[in-house]
């Protein structure tokens, strides 16, 4: 049709002085963008089959994988076209080489390699990849988004997700498959595990109405009833072995300017719970703020759970200093693990501590920043030190780096390029970019580190 097109145009030419030369001009953008179009699908033509390998659920299994990633939510780089929002669970062995890869086309959460397998979920279901295969087990109500995994003592799996701007889902996965779900209301903050038990810390302001009723109740049976009852209360809320969706309280205090920092675990021992966070300089400047970005110093709050009461540990370093806090260094959204008597973590935006849980000694180890790295970099911790996984934009080389806690050498584990496919893929005209969102080691696995 085009030939045709610019054959008229020629024909006609002469007897339109001028007015086929501008018609022609007129054209070219056209002309250049049906080119352009007739590349992309050239290039589309030429991508080989089986650039994106899957594996269907029944044949997906760990085999000898170490390393599971979780890779979803292209964009598209032009603009032109709208997101991926499928997802992609990719199976890697030590030599970086593709162990197995499965597609869903929903979006798949956070990956969590426990002793009985890699444990994720999407909106409608729950799977469990051993090594003969993978489990899937339908969810009764679908969720919104995924806030944390954990096992607990006796094999059960909990999964605690949003499913409304009210409140949130608990799964209970049993060991055979089976799984309950409860709904809870206002209980959405900072969480953790402590034994068998998953906490959340909350304020009543959070809580429906009944319950913070009884918040209030138990601080006054809690202070004797002396003095001024405090507007606010931050409360300790179990939410595992709900009793009809209702949570039970474990503590209570009057609030106070210490801000949680998005974590999803904490120390624990016995009853006691030990939780970083923020001491706020100026809690009403923080509150016009991004929850990231407060300004404060370093403490830890305490709670014992077997008697309610909360302690708050200002932390200091070896000089006896604060150490302050803010959007660098911070410890927005860490993870982290006890060793010994110290609890070490490690932000979201790479900043590592050590806080002696005893004494409230702190000491800030390293930071870990690659100038230029998007997507941020993803961490696990050891109790030897952290695995950093990050992204080689340029080469789209994925590299797994091991960062010992007492500062000394950062190794490589790992490099590959063989996920290319499954971050890049190309489409007419734009291309999407795919970003790794979680991954998860296999227990016990240390590349020799």
């Amino acid at each position: 049709m085009s030939t045709r097109s610019d054959e008229q145009h020629e024909t006609n030419a002469p007897q339109r002085e001028g007015g086929g030369s501008a018609k022609r001009k007129r054209s070219r953008p056209w002309g250049l963008l049906a080119l352009a179009f007739a590349l992309g699908l050239l290039m589309w033509s030429c991508i080989p089959k089986g650039y994106l390998i899957s594996s269907s659920v029944d044949e997906l299994s760990t085999g000898d994988a170490v390393i599971a990633l979780r890779i979803g939510h292209a964009e598209s780089v032009s603009g032109l076209e709208a997101p991926i929002h499928d997802s992609w669970v990719v199976l890697l062995d030590a030599q970086g080489n593709l162990e197995g890869a499965l597609r869903r086309d929903d979006s798949v959460d956070r990956l969590a390699w426990l002793d009985s397998g890699i444990s994720y979920g999407s909106r409608e279901q729950e799977y469990l990849t051993t090594e003969d295969g993978t489990r899937v087990v339908d969810r009764d109500h679908s969720r919104i988004a995924e806030y944390g995994r954990y096992l607990l003592p006796d094999g059960r799996i909990v999964v605690v997700s949003s499913w409304s701007d009210k409140g949130l889902l608990i799964d209970t996965i049993e060991p055979d498959g089976s799984m309950t779900t409860v709904e809870t209301e206002g209980t959405r903050g900072d969480m953790g595990q402590c034994g068998g038990r998953i906490v959340s810390i909350v304020d009543t302001k959070q809580l429906p109405r009944a319950k913070a009723s009884e918040a209030f109740e138990a601080y006054a049976a809690q202070s004797g009833g002396d003095g001024d009852q405090p507007e606010v209360l931050s409360v300790v809320v179990q939410l595992t072995d709900l009793d009809g969706g209702t949570p039970q309280i474990l503590g209570v205090a009057p609030e106070n300017n210490v801000l949680g920092s998005g974590q999803k675990m904490f120390a624990c021992e016995g009853d006691v719970i030990t939780v970083p966070g923020i001491q706020v300089a100026d809690p009403d400047s923080t509150k016009r703020a991004k929850v990231s970005e407060p300004e404060g110093t370093l403490v830890l709050q305490r709670w014992d759970l077997s008697t309610g009461q909360r302690t708050v540990i200002p932390v200091l370093d070896e000089q006896g200093n604060p150490i302050e806090l803010g959007r660098d260094p911070n410890i927005d959204r860490y993870v982290g693990i006890q060793v010994g008597r110290e609890y070490r973590f490690i932000s979201a935006d790479g900043h590592a501590f050590a806080v002696d849980l005893d004494s409230g000694q702190g000491r800030h180890l390293f930071s870990y920043r690659e100038p230029g790295n998007y997507p941020p970099v993803l961490f696990q911790v050891t109790k030897t030190g952290v695995y950093a996984l990050d992204d080689d934009l340029q080469g789209r080389r994925v590299n797994l780096i091991y960062l010992p806690w007492d500062g000394g050498e950062r190794r490589k584990v790992l490099t590959t390029t063989k996920l290319e496919g499954y971050i890049k893929t190309w489409s007419p005209l734009s291309g999407h970019v795919r970003k790794i969102e979680s991954f998860t080691l296999r227990p016990g696995w240390d590349g020799g580190a």
